[in-house]
């Protein structure tokens, strides 16, 4: 497990960091999001992957000094919906792993998506975290974790021998 976790980690910052032009900011596709999905085939080690991955992640933005509110709560944020997508795909089925993924992408939306207009606003409204902070998140969540990340967990199922899948 120890060794799933700090891959997943490594491979969460790495593709912030690569990607980090969309990675942060108001408006972001945040790519390594998709990582998050893989709870659904490894478990707690992706969970725990994507927490360590996001911690260091926002540590180093690109854009903006770092910020504890966001290496706290964008990393909370990850840890939850990983446990939230293992604890609905138990029961493996495609049906269950898009449900998860929307469930995933509404979790991180709503944490990151409250706290993001705040840290970066200087004066701020109800309206700011609507628009700016959940209509801004949402989209590249959708996009990472209901796309790519259903699309990452299918295709490594489908290569994986029934053993090495939770």
């Amino acid at each position: 497990m120890i060794a799933g976790t700090i891959l997943i980690a490594a491979t969460y910052f790495a593709l912030t960091w690569i990607l980090a032009p969309i990675s942060f900011l108001p408006f972001q596709v945040r790519f390594s999001d998709s990582l998050i999905m893989l709870s659904a085939i490894f478990g707690e080690a992706a969970a725990w992957g994507v927490f360590l991955g996001c911690i260091i992640a926002n540590c180093f933005p690109v854009g903006y000094p770092p910020n504890i509110i966001d290496v706290v709560f964008g990393s909370f944020a990850n840890l939850i919906s990983g446990y939230v997508v293992l604890a609905l795909t138990k029961r493996y089925s495609r049906i269950r792993l898009v449900i998860a993924s929307l469930a995933s992408s509404l979790i991180v939306t709503f944490i990151v998506g409250t706290y993001l207009p705040i840290i970066i606003l200087p004066e701020f409204t109800i309206k700011d975290i609507l628009f700016l902070g959940y209509l801004g998140v949402l989209p590249g969540e959708l996009v990472s974790q209901t796309i790519l990340g259903v699309w990452l967990v299918e295709g490594i199922r489908s290569l994986l021998p029934k053993k090495m899948i939770k």
